[in-house]
């Protein structure tokens, strides 16, 4: 059959529109370029040169690149899709560079955004004057030509304390300036000598580097100045003499830098200066030649403040007043004259006075001389008798004195305190009859006893020495007497006679203790027995806790005597815990002595019984456990007996056996979920088991929570250790913890993917799978592994996989979507549609031959039709190799 032209070529058309479309696409996606520059974000210092590297990802192989700029471009080179270029003597604080490329006849470009900087060529701080506490000042610092501001930060620093801290991220102008940061604080004595600096910071990261550059260090001076100086001194001064004058201040801050100068009468003079604490204190001593008023200066200079205080001393000139006693001795009861005078031209007043007690003030007088007369009395002998005369001199008064003594005869006179009528001496002292008398001139004192013996040397004190003693006083004008008695005293004395050193009572008689002492005065006797005061004075009903020593002390004011009392009580026998212990603790393979022994007089025999065997206590053994248990002891004597039990406890070291704490263990989880060991000894021992670093205290029965492995047992009381290895096994069912597919889900066509499954259990996990049916599958890794190679869709469905042990199993699976690749996809109806308008064609062109109508220009197709290829064409799958379209021969 012939087939028309008009009809053949419109689906020739439609066949060559969609292959141009699909290859219009794919050149499409060849021409997609990009251009780049590096650095992106250049920084140059300012005045300096930077490279530039323009590049392109286009495939042309002969784009070219380019570089658009203000600036001055002094060098070049390029290669295969770049191009960089040197960009020379960058003085512009704002240019253009701008990277281009041309692809295909497609042109793009990228801008550099090139940052100018300039690092500041000085940092320095304004002058700052020394600063007084409590006012507020500024610390200024200046930063000279910097740029970009927006990349800087001025720190100001006091010490180590950031006092500010400035940044200037809003100002965006390029250019340099200058920057001035202020900060405003308040003097306080602490910043006194602190350093302060201002540090700057350049920061052009990440792009370019960080520069820092910081000002010289600045000493602050810090002062304070609060009060006004005081000068101390006497506002008079005697012409000749020398006085201290102290100038001092204080709230000072630092004290030790005030800085003094002192003058009196216009002279400078030359002092000493000391601190404490915040005072400060100068010393100077004056002197004056001449007599009148002269100005005394103190000037004190701190920080910026100078401060002064100026006092008038008066210089004077006044001599002691003159004083005359007529008689200067006289006997009591005569008249004294005393005349007192002075050489001042102008005192204010004269006086006489007596210095005694009460300081009494005897004439006063304006006028000269001041005379006074007195009857002379024994107390004014030896008195001081005062000429005082005062001197008025700038509104102070100035005092001057002259002084003497008067004497007074007078005949002996003995009272109680100078000789008192009784003496009590004490035996053993060394006395002597100190009996004085009073008299001018000063009389002798003898005192006499018996007519020979005279105390008034020192003798040691007896009893003999006890007595009325006659003392006389005598002078040269008279003598008196007085009887003087003496007491002797001595301490207490115990005797045999007095208090025994033995005695014997019976249990339940009647006893009185009784000790009688010698001494003056009365001792006072008292018997302690085991710390405790027994009543001497009182009759006892005696019963055992009598017997005993007793320790007698007779005590008077001038010492004691001790004596030793040994009671003896005799009574039936007795035994108590510490003569006899109920309990006794041994300890295995030592050697031990059971001692049990009674109270009683006379003393008793002990005898102690065990299950009907008698053991005598005292004798030293080797302790086995059959030695413990219960003991009767019974003591004996002439008045009873007594009993007691005594336990006796056997301690041993631990132990640990197979029955106590089996060596293996086999456990299964959720059945049997811990292990327990105990342990023998005395006392109980503690148990801690120990695995992997952790420790597990066990008390006797209690157990452990159950971890594969080897625990390592300990078994302790105070007596030992024993150790002993235990070997856990934990058997458990199944659990999966990972089902992975190891690529992203959907697969696509074609691809490879594995599917693994791994679960933890013992024993030893089998694996068993349920998958859609499919020749590509393998598995490996014991079945726990399942690889797929060349996914097709028999690979789509659900993969499960089971994991089982003898204890039981877990399942889990997944789903796999096997998908065909877009592209193919594409392909596909590409040749489909194409195979759909070639056997249209064809159908046309065998209609056309059969009917006879093939003319000129009519093709043959009838070999065409039984071919491979065509047959190939109306298949569901393709053949090997991609068909499109079949080569037909003219007829």
């Amino acid at each position: 059959m012939k087939l028309p032209k008009q009809l053949f070529l419109p689906s020739c058309s439609l066949l060559l529109l969609l292959l141009f479309l699909f290859l219009q696409h794919t050149v499409a996606e060849q021409h997609v370029f990009d251009v780049t520059v590096l650095p992106e974000n250049p920084v140059v210092v300012r005045g300096g040169s930077l490279w530039l590297n323009c590049s392109t990802s286009c495939r042309q192989a002969d784009a070219k690149g380019d570089l658009e700029t203000s600036l001055i471009k002094e060098r070049r080179d390029n290669g295969t899709g770049w191009a960089a270029f040197q960009l020379m003597n960058i003085t512009e604080w704002v240019s253009a560079a701008e990277c281009s490329f041309s692809c295909y006849g497609e042109h793009k470009s990228v801008p550099a955004n090139i940052v100018v900087y300039q690092i500041p060529q000085q940092v320095v701080w304004e002058p700052v004057p020394m600063m007084k506490v409590g006012r507020v000042y500024n610390l200024t610092c200046r930063v000279a030509d910097v740029a970009p501001l927006r990349n800087l930060t001025v720190t100001l620093l006091k010490g180590k304390e950031k006092l500010h801290v400035e940044t200037f991220e809003d100002h965006n102008a390029p250019e340099a300036r200058e920057v001035v940061v202020t900060h405003s604080i308040t003097a306080q004595e602490k910043d006194h000598h602190v350093e302060v600096g201002c540090h700057t910071a350049l920061d052009l990261r990440p792009e370019g580097p960080l520069f820092e550059k910081a000002s010289l260090s600045k000493v602050l001076e810090v002062y304070d100045f609060r009060a006004e100086p005081q000068i101390h001194t006497l506002h008079f001064l005697e012409v000749n003499s020398t006085i201290i004058v102290q100038c001092d201040v204080v709230g000072v801050f630092p004290a030790e830098e005030a800085l003094f100068e002192m003058t009196f009468a216009e002279e400078r003079l030359k002092f000493s200066t000391s601190v404490l604490g915040d005072t400060v204190k100068a010393q100077v001593p004056i002197s004056s030649l001449s007599t009148g008023n002269h100005k005394f200066c103190c000037t004190v200079s701190l920080g910026s403040e100078t401060k002064s205080v100026v006092e008038t001393v008066h210089v004077y000139s006044f001599l002691e007043p003159s004083l005359e006693v007529y008689p200067s001795q006289t006997l009591v009861n005569n008249p004294v004259t005393f005349v007192c005078n002075t050489s001042a031209t102008q005192p204010l007043s004269i006086s006489l006075q007596s210095q005694n007690a009460f300081g009494k003030n005897l004439a006063t007088s304006k006028h000269l001389p001041l005379q006074f007369t007195l009857i002379a009395q024994k107390e004014d002998n030896g008195k001081e008798f005062v000429c005082e005369a005062e001197l008025i001199i700038g509104g102070d008064i100035i005092i001057k004195r002259t002084s003497t003594n008067l004497t007074v005869f007078y005949v002996p006179e003995m009272n109680g305190s100078t000789c008192p009528s009784d003496y009590t001496w004490v035996e053993g002292t060394r006395q002597s009859l100190q009996c004085m008398a009073e008299g001018n001139p000063e009389p002798s004192v003898t005192c006499i006893k018996d007519i020979t013996r005279n105390m008034q040397r020192e003798e040691l004190v007896n009893r003999s020495h006890a007595g009325i003693y006659n003392c006389t006083a005598i002078n040269e004008f008279g003598s008196s007497t007085k009887a003087v008695t003496i007491h002797v005293e001595y301490g207490a004395e115990l005797n045999e006679s007095g208090c025994p050193n033995n005695q014997t009572w019976l249990e339940g008689s009647l006893q009185k203790l009784s000790c009688q002492a010698d001494g003056i005065p009365i001792p006072e006797v008292s018997c302690v027995k085991d710390g405790k005061v027994f009543d001497v004075q009182k009759v006892q009903n005696i019963t055992q806790s009598y017997a005993g020593t007793y320790e007698c002390n007779a005590t008077n004011v001038h010492g004691s005597s001790s004596k030793t009392v040994t009671i003896k009580v005799e009574y039936e026998p007795d035994m108590d815990n510490s003569s006899c212990p109920y309990n006794w603790t041994w300890i295995v393979e030592t050697e031990q002595m059971f001692t049990c022994f009674a109270w009683g007089d006379p003393e008793p025999t002990v005898e102690c019984t065990k299950n009907g065997t008698s053991y005598t206590p005292g004798i030293l053994q080797i302790v086995t456990r059959e030695y413990a248990g219960t003991y009767l002891c019974t003591a004996t004597n002439k008045h009873g007996s007594s009993s007691r039990t005594v336990n006796i406890q056997v301690e041993y070291k631990p132990e640990m056996d197979e029955s106590s704490c089996p060596s293996n263990w086999t456990l299964v989880e959720a059945e049997l979920p811990n292990f327990a060991c105990t342990a023998e000894g005395v006392p109980p021992p503690e148990i801690v088991c120990t695995k992997d670093g952790l420790s597990y205290h066990l008390t006797q029965g209690k157990g452990i929570p159950a971890y594969s492995g080897v625990f390592w047992c300990n078994a302790t009381n105070r007596h030992g250790t024993v150790t002993k290895a235990v070997i856990v096994a934990v058997e458990n069912r199944p659990v999966i913890s990972t089902l992975a597919v190891n690529v992203s889900l959907p697969i696509r066509r074609g691809e490879n993917f594995t599917i693994a499954c791994h679960a933890d259990g013992y024993p030893a996990v089998n694996y068993t799978w349920k998958v859609p049916p499919a020749p590509n599958l393998n598995y490996v890794e014991n079945n726990s592994t399942l690889t797929v190679v060349g996914a097709h869709r028999q690979n789509s469905g659900v993969y499960k996989c089971t994991a089982s042990n003898k204890h039981g199993q877990q399942h889990s699976q997944v789903e796999i979507h096997v998908e065909d690749h877009w592209l193919y996809i594409i392909v596909v109806i590409a040749i489909a549609g194409a195979t759909m308008l070639v056997l249209g064609g064809m159908a046309g062109v065998i209609y056309y031959l059969k009917s006879t109508a093939c003319k000129k220009g009519e093709y043959n197709v009838r070999d065409a039709e039984n071919s491979t290829e065509a047959t190939c064409l109306n298949r569901e799958r393709p053949c090997d190799g991609d068909i499109y379209g079949i080569q037909l021969t003219r007829t």
